[in-house]
C-alpha cells in the first residue's frame, strides 16, 4: 500500500470542490432557463415585507391570531 499525504489529501479535496461549484453553477443556470419569472404585485411584495420584517423582528404570533388575519376559522 501506498502512503497517502496531507498533500494529496488537499488536492483531492480541491478538486471535489472545484466539480462541486462547477455543478452548482449548471444547476443555477437550468433553474433560470426552466422556472419562468413571475410578476409580484404591491399587494404580494408588501405581504413578503411584512413577512421579512417580523422574521426579523422575532414577532410571534399565536395560531388564533393568523387565523383572524387570514379569515380562517
Amino acid at each position: 500500500m501506498s502512503q497517502v499525504t496531507i498533500d494529496d489529501l488537499y488536492g483531492e479535496i480541491k478538486k471535489v470542490n472545484l466539480r462541486l461549484e462547477s455543478i452548482e453553477r449548471a444547476l443555477e443556470t437550468l433553474l433560470d432557463t426552466i422556472l419562468p419569472e413571475e410578476e409580484i404585485d404591491k399587494e404580494e411584495w408588501r405581504e413578503i415585507q411584512d413577512i421579512e420584517a417580523e422574521i426579523e423582528g422575532e414577532k410571534c404570533l399565536s395560531l388564533e391570531e393568523v387565523r383572524k388575519k387570514h379569515g380562517v376559522k
